[in-house]
């Protein structure tokens, strides 16, 4: 189940068919056509630094390039804004991987090129450098000095591609595969919190899902998006249900069966928090906390002023307006 950046990002590119669709247009156009991408293949244990946050994803791919090996490192950074220093740490990475090939293979004389991808999905374009010459500062020498300098130090440049920077039109015209695009676009729309309707999201690109929907292979990438979605949004539980549906009738028990588990999510916490405050009715504030937050989806600001009726209501009353708030269009109809 993805339920955030990392886990979709794993899920969906830790495949190679998906991994090469978003290679082929990050990577320099002479380099994605010299690769053979049948080639491309996952190299297993490929977790670089032990200590990596966790907020970061690396990924390790091997290909032949013109007839040789070559090694792609694949990075998604999904930090709130760009980083000055991405192309340090990625140096690290490389370094590290280069030393893992000569432990393999100590008798090498060479080492393999590697490429490092950052995909950057951030809310503002990427601003920050592009390549590790651009964090050394050489000042205060004569010009002859300074390039002397230049050219002995270590320099990594880095291929990003900044979906903050491009418009929706230009993601749903990406080549490759459905779980792809879609992985991008929820990735690049999507953020923590959000009030977003997972419906309108469905809507806004039906095609797409309804295409992945009759893949052969495309239930389980439609599990992850919308497992996603369920972790990432403010959103009822039955809204993905109904998101679901948008997509195909049979849909309905998979958007059915997030809805239950965000909907047992809310009533486990609702025990947690019980627990912490000494109360005995642990489960019945997670029914409270639910109904509050579909209450307030569905009316806005209005669904306060009948917050002290629903947490003195009874749990049948909690669970008969649970099931009835997903049909009144008013909200004086709920308590009818």
């Amino acid at each position: 189940m993805a339920a955030d950046h990392d886990q979709l990002f794993r899920h969906t590119y830790g495949q190679a068919e998906h991994a090469a669709s978003l290679l082929r247009e990050a990577l320099p156009a002479p380099v994605a056509a010299a690769i053979d991408w049948t080639s491309l293949r996952l190299v297993p244990g490929t977790s670089i630094d032990e200590r990596l946050e966790a907020r970061h994803v690396d990924l390790l791919f091997a290909a032949q390039l013109a007839g040789r090996p070559v090694l792609v490192y694949l990075l998604l950074e999904h930090k709130s804004a760009p980083d000055r220093r991405t192309a340090l740490q990625l140096l690290r990475y490389v370094l590290r991987t280069w030393d893992r090939h000569l432990e393999q293979d100590p008798a090498a004389r060479w080492l393999p090129p590697i490429v490092p991808v950052v995909v950057h999905h951030g809310d503002r374009p990427w601003r920050a450098p592009r390549s590790l010459g651009e964090l050394i500062r050489i000042a205060g020498v004569p010009p002859a000095t300074a390039a002397a300098l230049r050219l002995l130090q270590p320099e990594l440049r880095l291929a990003i591609d900044d979906l903050a920077s491009q418009p929706e039109e230009e993601l749903l015209a990406r080549r490759g595969t459905l779980l792809h695009r879609l992985t991008l676009l929820l990735l690049q729309e999507v953020r923590p919190a959000s009030a977003r309707d997972p419906v309108e999201l469905v809507d806004r690109w039906r095609d797409l899902w309804r295409a992945l929907w009759r893949d052969r292979d495309g239930r389980t990438g439609l599990l992850a998006l919308f497992s996603y979605l369920a972790a990432q949004l403010d959103t009822a539980p039955e809204r993905l249900t109904a998101a679901a549906v948008r997509i195909h009738e049979d849909a309905r028990t998979m958007g059915k069966s997030i809805a239950d588990r965000l909907r047992e999510e809310g009533i486990q916490q609702g025990l947690r928090i019980g627990k912490a405050e000494g109360k005995a009715e642990g489960e019945r504030e997670g029914r409270v906390a639910l109904l509050m937050r579909q209450l307030r989806r569905r009316f806005g600001a209005a669904a306060d002023a009948c917050e002290a009726r629903v947490r003195g209501a009874t749990s049948a009353q909690l669970e008969a307006w649970a099931e009835r708030v997903l049909v009144v269009e008013r909200l004086d109809q709920l308590f009818d």
